[in-house]
């Protein structure tokens, strides 16, 4: 095989070289022959132009036009017709250079280049090249002297670029490049155009020797650069014309067969060594076949044993062909029969009958029947017990030559797991009814959120927002075709009673009551609401208001007022209606709810278990308690409050023994503010916490300056003991004064004990362990009640000014006065007459066992210095005048 491809390359190598010469004779005849077509052709061209150049003589004779007539001539010069020649203009140059005539109109008037100018002078009759100064492209002139013409010389124009073009007409091959230079090298023209070099020298120029018509070669034949050249000498003086052609546009015909013929031998060498190698392959393909069977073999054989199944097969007479060892292991007590070539029906009936399977317990060849009946099914899957306990899933499949493979796999874990999988299932099961109950508990428990989100949980009815909203809305439709909207704010009279003395059960069943009756007097039970506590609210949408407003409180006050019958236990109370009506566009729902707020407020004024309308006063009332409100915020913030300080004496020993601090607002534009024009706004408002602490602090600053040891009275507000912490308020304001706690005297009415019994009553005790005296002021003018006289810790008990104003009229106010001050002095109690204005009220105070006394009669409420100035002349004069005093004014 190597041989015949040797000689192969050898013989294609030699046909190759033999073609390559045959082809570039060719070429070298084929440019030889096409520079003599291209030189006749050239020759023809010039010697035509001469000739008729030559003929001008004859021609002026014959016209009778001399050479020098400049009209005449250039229009027989336009008459000429040599269509056939290639030249562009026909010219008569004068000696002196001019144009006398020209075949082209306005000829005569361009200047010529100074070569065509001398032409006459001159030996040669070819000038140029010489660009044409009009056209710009390059021409050749061609002068012919007559001597009869006296120095007029006719020159014919060629331009170069139609004579190639002529010269390409000979048939020249494409890529073969035409150049007419002179000897000395310059180039004439060249095709294809040469814009740089032509009227230039070519370097190098062509040897003489090289202009003999044969071809010649410049470089290697077989270099991309080389070139075949033929030159030829014209008729014409120096001019001569070269062809040249590159070497590869002569050889590509050569180079495609060369090609050809190179992939024809690789092609046949190809085929060869295929051939060759597919006879060494063959050979090794057969015992690489045989070592591959044999590793796979193996290999089969080892991945069967590595099975953590069991792994069997069948031929397709049900004789064993191979199983793994695990097969075996499972199949223990059958694994002596397991012979190559034993029969399936064979040892299944033999393991049977040594007990292999625990299911064989009735008759044996009925079941040995139905396991080779199933297994010559050759498909599907069955579970067996084995005698250890464990489980098998039996898997067989027929193959495609008839035989059975089967596996055995051990899901002992498997069962388990699913058995365990089943419980747990019926758990989440269990678990998944749980949460659906949850979840339909929490969606009941969410419509209730937004149901109560908008009403109240007691009664059912809306609640405050809800009642807002529907406020909004009710006038917003008022604003269009319906009429004036009226909202009637209502409470019930002492319903803190019934919680204080039934308990707050019997209060809500009697909401509850209250609530029924009340959305039965309404046609709408969604205008009802429950505001919080004891208010309820009606919206009132019938036309001619606000009468039909009067007309449906005056039936809720007496439908309330009803007995109620709760528990067994008949309860009376009254209902104070307020209503307000929303007669203007810029009326809004909260304008509304304080307007009947400010209308129920002045209901309750007028005694109660009335109904009173808003007017245009109570808004002036209102506007003035905002006012009031705003400035007594500054008030606080610009501490315009004063401390003024009444005497108390003792009087048995007629010495001063404290004083009382009443509290002045020295309001600067309305003046002097008496306590009860801001006492209960501040009340209602809570700003009285943070006033009570100011005048607290104030007072206690001001008993440290006093001299000696007198107490400071100050009295507490039921609101202080309600909202504010006034045990830790206490505490460090004693801590930040230094005041001896004895010292301070905190008085409470009665309507504080009555407020909220068991808070106050905790409060109280923690205000005396700090060492603080309690006093209760205005004893027997509310509801007097002798145990706060034993629950409450009490250390004074203060008579009121109305008790002691009528002891010298009235006998029974005298008794009064004096079983109060014997039952103080019974419980070690001090007792204090409050508004002694005369010195027979003085007297009878005295003689009625009261411990201590105050009023104008022993000294007017006086700033901190005038205070300190009593304080030193302390005893009373015997000589005080008698006289009557306005009431005095305080912190209630």
């Amino acid at each position: 095989m190597v041989v015949i491809l040797m000689a192969a390359a050898i013989g294609g190598s030699h046909l190759v070289r033999q073609r390559e010469q045959a082809a570039w004779r060719a070429a070298e005849q084929s440019l030889e022959s096409s520079a003599v077509a291209v030189e006749n052709a050239l020759n023809r061209q010039l010697l035509q132009v001469d000739g008729a150049l030559a003929s001008f003589e004859t021609l002026f004779e014959v016209a009778r036009v001399g050479a020098d007539q400049r009209e005449t001539a250039s229009r027989l010069l336009r008459g000429l017709n040599f269509q056939t020649m290639a030249f562009r203009d026909l010219l008569l140059i004068g000696p002196d250079g001019s144009i006398i005539a020209s075949a082209r109109s306005g000829g005569t008037h361009r200047t010529l280049p100074l070569d065509v100018a001398t032409a006459g002078r001159a030996p040669t009759n070819l000038i140029g090249p010489l660009r044409n100064a009009v056209t710009g492209d390059w021409s050749l002139y061609v002068a012919r002297r007559i001597p009869a013409w006296n120095g007029i010389v006719p020159v014919a124009e060629v331009p170069l670029h139609t004579l190639m073009k002529l010269l390409a007409e000979t048939g020249v091959d494409a890529g073969t490049q035409i150049v007419l230079e002179r000897a000395n090298g310059q180039l004439v023209a060249a095709l294809p155009h040469d814009e740089l070099l032509t009227g230039k020298l070519r370097s190098p120029a062509l040897p003489e020797q090289a202009v003999n018509g044969k071809a010649f070669l410049i470089g290697e034949r077989r270099s991309e650069s080389s070139t075949l050249n033929v030159a030829r000498a014209s008729l014409y003086g120096d001019i001569r014309v070269v062809l040249s052609a590159p070497s590869a546009t002569l050889l590509a015909d050569w180079r495609k067969d060369r090609r050809r013929t190179m992939l024809a031998a690789a092609v046949a060498t190809l085929l060869l060594g295929a051939f060759a190698g597919a006879i060494f392959l063959a050979i090794r393909q057969r015992e690489r076949a045989d070592a591959e069977r044999a590793r796979a073999a193996a290999v089969l054989k080892n991945a069967i044993e590595a099975m953590s199944d069991g792994f069997v097969m069948w031929d397709e007479n049900d004789r064993l062909v191979t199983c793994n060892q695990r097969y075996r292991e499972l199949y223990s007590v059958s694994a002596p029969f397991m012979a190559i070539g034993a029969p399936f029906e064979e040892i299944i009936r033999r393991g049977a009958e040594l007990g292999q399977y625990p299911q064989a317990t009735g008759d044996l060849d009925e079941f040995v029947k139905d396991v080779v009946t199933w297994h010559r099914k050759g498909s599907g899957s069955i579970e067996r017990l084995l005698p250890d306990g464990r489980w098998l899933l039996i898997t067989e499949r027929r193959t495609a030559d008839g035989g059975i493979v089967g596996i055995r796999t051990d899901v002992t874990v498997l069962k388990a797991a699913l058995a365990e999988l089943a419980a747990a299932n019926t758990r989440a099961n269990e678990a998944f009814e749980e949460a659906r109950r949850q979840n339909a508990a929490l969606v009941e428990q969410e419509s209730r959120i937004r149901f109560l989100a908008h009403h109240d949980d007691l009664t059912g009815l809306q609640n405050r927002f809800a009642f807002r909203a529907q406020i909004a809305k009710s006038l917003l439709r008022a604003a269009g075709d319906q009429g004036p909207v009226a909202l009637l704010f209502l409470d019930l009279d002492h319903f803190k009673d019934v919680n204080d003395t039934l308990g707050h059960p019997i209060g809500d069943l009697l909401l509850l009551s209250v609530a029924e009756r009340l959305a039965a007097c309404v046609q709408d039970t969604g205008c009802v609401a429950r505001l919080g506590g004891d208010e309820f609210a009606v919206l009132s949408l019938d036309p001619g208001q606000p009468q039909q407003a009067e007309a449906l409180a005056a039936r809720i006050i007496e439908v309330l007022s009803e007995p109620y019958l709760i528990r067994d236990r008949t309860i009376s109370i009254s209902a104070s209606v307020g209503i307000a009506v929303a007669e203007g566009s810029d009326c809004d729902a909260d304008l509304l709810l304080k307007q009947a707020d400010l209308a129920l407020y002045q209901a309750k004024a007028r005694g109660r278990g009335v109904c009173c309308v808003f007017t245009a006063e109570m808004d002036e009332q209102l506007r003035a308690r905002i006012a009031m409100e705003a400035d007594l915020r500054k008030a606080i913030d610009e501490r315009q409050f004063e401390l003024a300080y009444q005497p108390i004496y003792e009087l048995k020993s007629r010495k001063l023994c404290g004083f009382e601090a009443l509290l002045r607002w020295h309001h600067p534009e309305r003046g002097l503010v008496g306590p009860a024009e801001f006492v209960p706004l501040a009340e209602e408002t809570r700003l009285i916490v943070e006033l009570g602490e100011s005048v607290i602090r104030q007072a206690c600053m001001d008993a440290v300056r006093l001299p000696g040891e007198p107490r400071i009275a100050v009295n507490l507000s039921p609101v202080q003991l309600i909202f504010g912490d006034t045990v830790a308020t206490v505490r460090d304001i004693l801590n930040e004064t230094g005041l001896d706690p004895a010292r301070l005297e905190l008085e409470i009415t009665e309507t504080a004990l009555l407020a909220n019994d068991h808070r106050n009553l905790g409060t109280l005790k923690s205000l005396k362990d700090l060492g603080v005296r309690i006093v209760l002021d205005d004893f027997g003018t509310g509801y007097s009640s002798l145990s706060h006289l034993r629950l409450f810790p009490l250390d004074k008990i203060k008579i009121d000014r109305s008790f002691v104003r009528d002891m010298t009229i009235h006998s029974d106010s005298a008794a009064i006065v004096t079983a109060v001050a014997a039952l103080a002095a019974e419980l070690g109690m001090a007792t204090t007459a409050e508004g002694i204005e005369t010195l027979d009220q003085l007297d009878a105070v005295h003689r009625a066992g009261c411990t201590e006394a105050q009023g104008f009669l022993l000294g007017e409420p006086q700033p901190i210095l005038q205070a300190a100035h009593t304080t030193i002349f302390g005893p009373i004069s015997s000589e005080r005048s008698q006289t009557t005093a306005a009431p005095r004014s305080r912190l209630v």
